[in-house]
């Protein structure tokens, strides 16, 4: 169990700090375009492609699995809260068992699509080029991979009683 907590927080810091990374690129990929745009009336091409293609799938999917980690996820519990405890912890684990169900379809949709656009070199025209997108198709793949991952330690951790943060016995 602490194998799979040391694995799981690893790769979700992994990702969260590439997800940071991101974002602060793309404060200075778009600061940098502003100010060319404005003092030089010179844009920095594909800035909007570059920003929707890679910084944007990077920010919003990556950190997943350490959200996932930490239960910060938006839930609406506002039933389930009402239950006795026994049930909430039913519910709690069919609610585990469809969430990895559901993303682990997604990461094998994602999977798919992410091959195939790589085997084609999937490009987008910009001004004055192409820019390949095929790299950031592996993106979703690899977030809810992790994220699985992730749902898969808070799962067992939930069915055999241990801290779901740790991984630890009470």
């Amino acid at each position: 169990m602490r194998f799979l907590h040391r694995t799981a927080n690893l790769v979700a810091n992994a990702l969260f700090a590439l997800s940071l990374v991101a974002g602060v690129l793309m404060m200075l990929h778009v600061t940098v375009d502003v100010i060319s745009r404005t003092l030089f009336n010179n844009p920095l091409p594909g800035t909007g492609e570059i920003t929707a293609s890679y910084y944007m799938i990077a920010v919003a999917f990556l950190p997943l699995a350490w959200v996932t980690l930490r239960d910060e996820h938006v839930t609406a519990d506002i039933f389930v809260s009402a239950l006795p405890g026994a049930v909430q912890k039913v519910v709690a684990v069919l609610v585990d068992l469809l969430i990895i169900a559901y993303v682990g379809a997604f990461v094998w949709q994602s999977w798919i699509s992410a091959l195939t656009r790589t085997r084609r070199s999937e490009v987008w025209e910009i001004l004055g080029g192409y820019l390949p997108i095929w790299p950031t198709r592996w993106f979703l793949p690899v977030a809810g991979a992790a994220m699985v991952l992730a749902m898969v330690f808070r799962l067992l951790a939930r069915l055999t009683n241990r801290n779901p943060d740790t991984g630890e016995r009470p």
